[in-house]
């Protein structure tokens, strides 16, 4: 089977955490990069040195060598980039939070439909062995159906740009990270959320054009919600100063409609789910995903899938935008999603 062209417009950090995945994947060969600032572009032909460097993202994504095209930039600028892709006739992966607000997304949802090419969106979920095992083990059926998800996440705010602490070009803590949490839910779930319910503060940080703290409770049917909340407010140490390095807690568990409670739990060989019920202890190993998420993403260009799990869909994307968006404009209230 002849390599999927790959073209990459965005060689920033993300690319960086990309990399690995891409290399490891035979079926996929870089041909071509793309970054405003060049010397980025250029520094990844070491590794990639078949790849052409592009004058601009519109040249990379209109040459018909380029079968899928990676669209690794900032949410605000990744409209009409992903729709001329799509117009082109190339497949598409790109990142969350697919855009900063719910036309750009339903632009983007019609382009891929019209086009009838396959877009795929990275999160967290991606490539993670904790939360495809969680899944597996919620898809069995052998702890009852999942009630309550609950997750709490603590960092720094981005200090390494702008835009991610801009609401009209990001939108702050939730969308620019507890998105990830967000589909992780929805995506444990395993049905719509109907109701969610907003809110947000400053605690520590009144400077910032976005709050501090942000939280939310979702709604699903069955009696079952998912409460994610995030804080910038303690100013944790910041591990690197150039981008995405930073202390980091999270907090998790879930909880069935059978009492079992779910987390992460150690073993001798390592990080393990661990479900337990008064006084019964249960321990499951982490499953690593036989295949990386670009994989994933070729076999469905192929038709050898007609589900994601490594990865998010573009209409799935775009709900997480939907209900951010929709249930932060009327904060403290329960907003319907139907």
């Amino acid at each position: 089977m002849k390599s999927l062209q790959l073209g990459i417009v965005g060689c920033g950090d993300f690319l960086r955490l990309q990399k690995p995945s891409i290399d490891k994947t035979t079926a996929v060969k870089v041909a071509g990069l793309y970054d405003p600032m060049q010397e980025r572009s250029q520094a990844y032909t070491k590794d990639w040195s078949d790849a052409r460097i592009y004058e601009s993202a519109e040249a990379l994504i209109d040459d018909p060598v380029i079968d899928a095209v990676a669209i690794f930039v900032p949410p605000w600028l990744r409209k009409p980039l992903l729709v001329r892709a799509a117009q082109n006739g190339k497949h598409i992966i790109t990142t969350k939070p697919l855009a900063p607000s719910i036309a750009d997304c339903e632009a983007m949802v019609e382009a891929v439909d019209s086009a009838g090419v396959t877009a795929a969106v990275i999160y967290n979920r991606t490539d993670s062995a904790l939360v495809q095992t969680l899944k597996t083990i919620l898809e069995s059926g052998e702890f009852g159906r999942l009630a309550l998800y609950k997750q709490d996440w603590l960092h720094h705010y981005p200090h390494w740009n702008t835009w991610a602490l801009d609401p009209e070009k990001n939108g702050g803590p939730f969308m620019d990270a507890m998105i990830h949490n967000l589909n992780i839910a929805r995506y444990l779930m395993g049905r719509e959320a109907t109701q969610g319910t907003f809110f947000s503060d400053r605690h520590a940080h009144p400077d910032l054009p976005c709050a501090d703290t942000e939280s939310l409770k979702l709604d699903f049917p069955g009696n079952s919600s998912a409460h994610l909340f995030i804080t910038w407010a303690a100013d944790l140490h910041l591990l690197e100063e150039g981008g995405n390095y930073r202390e980091h807690f999270d907090i998790w568990y879930a909880i069935t409609d059978q009492g079992w409670r779910l987390t992460s739990g150690k073993t001798n060989e390592g990080t393990c789910i661990a479900a337990s019920r008064m006084g019964e202890n249960k321990r499951f190993p982490l499953n690593p995903a036989d295949e990386t998420h670009f994989e994933e993403f070729i076999g469905r260009i192929h038709g050898k899938t007609d589900c994601w799990r490594n990865l998010a869909s573009i209409p799935e994307a775009a709900q997480d935008i939907r209900i951010i968006r929709e249930s932060s404009a009327r904060p403290g209230t329960r907003v319907d999603f139907s």
